[in-house]
């Protein structure tokens, strides 16, 4: 057991440093940036122009001075309302270039503006002065019209809401990157077959060892990438208006974040197991595109099936979605998302380990059986 643990570290550490200290390991790291970077320039560009076009925009008041100090106080009155956002600031003294101005009175205010900005901001003086005109009615300024409280049930139904998009997306980022990264075992393998290179590994390590230790190899070079595209993401986010924000997962991000790479790591390892153990049966690259096919299809159908689960923790289908291996982690990080206990979790995690365990044996010995046939004529020990 040693020596194959041994083995297998050597194996891991020397596909990891030729695949990370590789000129073409800069660009496959740069090929999901450029969406990620188009993504992020795309939405606050779109963020900028979703906010009105004159939302900052002032009016300089030529009125008397009881007139201008009724208008600015009816203004801070409703922006307590509205948002300061929602409506035009309103100034003593002109400022340069064309500025929108209300001159007249309270009984008889004329705005003068920009053709294009007079249908936004006609609507807000009018209020203002509607609001203006009131107070001075009465003599005082007016209560407040109504009572603000917050409903527990509706804040806890917006809650909800946000957390069930937010278990959606967290599920289609791990299906993105398994499903991005797990086929490059495929092509790894067949390029070493291909050169005779594990058949020499064979010859001089058990089977099993290269089995395991590519295994583990790729899955560092694959946390490495998600580690660079996760802290690109991270700064691009800072860049977003709050309004983009995202909502807290109900187990807390900190938790959330390491019950994703956990659970990357396990979904990862399930499938690549698969994808070694079948690709060891290709031998030039128009047989990985064949054997590729019916294996991308199969990630469709788990993710599928896990995206049917979401919002449904107690459903047949959830339980389903929970109970197969490779359906399991994307099923619990959307649950994470949604639901604050971690004892499902703990129980999903030795699950997938005992899963795991199996499919390395079978896919170690699909691995050993098509290596060993394809070394035929090779001094190969086993």
């Amino acid at each position: 057991m040693s020596r194959l643990l041994r083995s297998a570290w050597v194996i891991a550490r020397r596909d990891y440093v030729a695949t990370v200290w590789s000129r073409t390991f800069l660009f496959f790291l740069l090929g999901p940036l450029v969406p990620l970077l188009f993504g992020g320039g795309y939405g606050a560009i779109m963020a900028t122009q979703s906010s009105p076009r004159h939302s900052g925009q002032s009016v300089q008041l030529i009125l008397s001075r009881a007139d201008a100090d009724a208008m600015i106080a009816a203004r801070a009155v409703l922006a307590e309302r509205l948002g300061e956002t929602a409506l035009p600031r309103l100034q003593r003294q002109a400022e340069k270039g064309e500025q929108p101005v209300l001159t007249g009175s309270l009984d008889a205010p004329t705005l003068s503006a920009p053709e294009d900005a007079l249908p936004r901001l006609s609507g807000r003086i009018g209020l203002i002065v509607d609001r203006a005109r009131a107070e001075r009615a009465v003599g005082h300024a007016l209560p407040p019209p109504v009572h603000i409280t917050t409903r527990a049930d509706v804040q806890a139904e917006q809650r909800d809401d946000s957390r069930l998009d937010l278990a959606r997306g967290a599920q289609f980022v791990l299906f993105f990157l398994t499903m991005l990264l797990a086929g490059m075992m495929i092509s790894n393998l067949v390029e070493e077959k291909s050169s005779k290179v594990i058949e020499l590994l064979a010859a001089a390590v058990p089977v099993d060892a290269i089995f395991l230790g590519k295994l583990v190899g790729m899955l560092c070079v694959s946390l490495t990438g998600v580690a660079v595209w996760t802290s690109v993401g991270v700064v691009l986010a800072g860049f977003l208006p709050p309004q983009f924000a995202l909502p807290a997962p109900a187990v807390g991000w900190p938790v959330f974040l390491a019950l994703g790479i956990v659970y990357f790591g396990s979904v990862y390892l399930l499938i690549g197991a698969l994808y070694l153990g079948v690709g060891a049966q290709a031998g030039s690259v128009r047989e990985v595109q064949t054997l590729s096919m019916p294996l991308t299809m199969a990630q469709l159908l788990i993710f599928g099936l896990a995206s049917a689960a979401v919002g449904k923790p107690d459903g047949a289908v959830a339980m389903l979605a929970a109970a197969v291996p490779w359906t399991s982690p994307f099923a619990m990080l959307a649950r994470a998302a949604q639901f604050p206990a971690l004892w499902p979790h703990l129980l999903a995690l030795l699950w997938q380990v005992a899963a795991l365990a199996v499919m390395v044996r079978i896919g170690a010995r699909l691995f050993r059986r098509n290596v060993l046939k394809s070394g035929r004529g090779t001094s190969v020990k086993p």
